[in-house]
């Protein structure tokens, strides 16, 4: 299966670019409260630079009740928490039978506050905790001790001047890969980060990646089906 990752998952949920029966769209990123101002963050962060791309989105979102509403049923709804009770809120809001991309990877997002397992123990088809590149095999053991069976590899790196994403994610993806693989076998991972052809898709999987999120690449939707037939 491919996973269309969040931001762009919003914007093709609903597309010829790619076919519905192996690709779903995760949409959001949402928190409970809204956090306006994406396209101007954009606008002013967004740049491409020789290690990959770079962006200072913060998180910028119309709300947790807005991702509910634009989330069709087919699709991941991706949450993060901000504040030390925001995970138990979430909770409380999100349909249980609803999937949901718990997002601890942005940097933004400082030492996954209050993850807990309340999410874990719901009857969802995709519960996903998607973790950053510079992840500890320990932080990793908390996840799955938790009762979290899937988890992404991985998002944005955080640097003085954003997250940055691209190629430069590949070799920390294959590095936690093989601990989950070799340390937690039963655990489905969903690699991502410099996806560009079917030999980066042919990389994860031969490293044992049960799924394949794309990113980057959706800029240019059009390649997405050269990348998934």
């Amino acid at each position: 299966m491919y996973f269309i990752s969040a931001p762009f998952g919003n914007y093709l949920q609903h597309t010829n670019f790619v076919s519905d029966d192996k690709v779903i769209s995760v949409t959001g990123t949402f928190t409970v409260k809204p956090r306006p101002g994406l396209v101007k963050q954009i606008i002013k962060t967004l740049r491409y630079t020789k290690t990959g791309w770079r962006n200072q989105l913060g998180l910028r979102n119309p709300g947790i009740f807005q991702g509910i509403e634009n989330t069709s049923p087919k699709s991941v709804m991706s949450i993060a928490s901000l504040e030390p009770n925001d995970w138990k809120i979430l909770y409380e809001i999100v349909p249980k039978d609803m999937s949901v991309e718990l997002n601890i990877s942005c940097p933004n997002v400082d030492k996954h506050p209050n993850l807990t397992k309340i999410f874990s123990k719901d009857d969802r088809k995709w519960c996903i905790v998607k973790v950053p590149p510079i992840i500890t095999n320990k932080q990793i053991d908390r996840i799955v001790n938790l009762g979290y069976k899937q988890i992404h590899a991985s998002n944005t790196i955080p640097t003085a001047k954003g997250g940055l994403s691209g190629s430069v994610i590949v070799e920390h993806t294959l590095r936690i890969l093989e601990y989950i693989k070799t340390t937690h076998p039963d655990i489905e991972v969903i690699a991502g980060g410099g996806v560009y052809s079917k030999q980066d898709v042919k990389t994860y999987t031969d490293a044992g990646a049960d799924h394949i999120s794309l990113g980057t690449v959706c800029f240019t939707p059009w390649k997405l089906k050269h990348v998934t037939e």
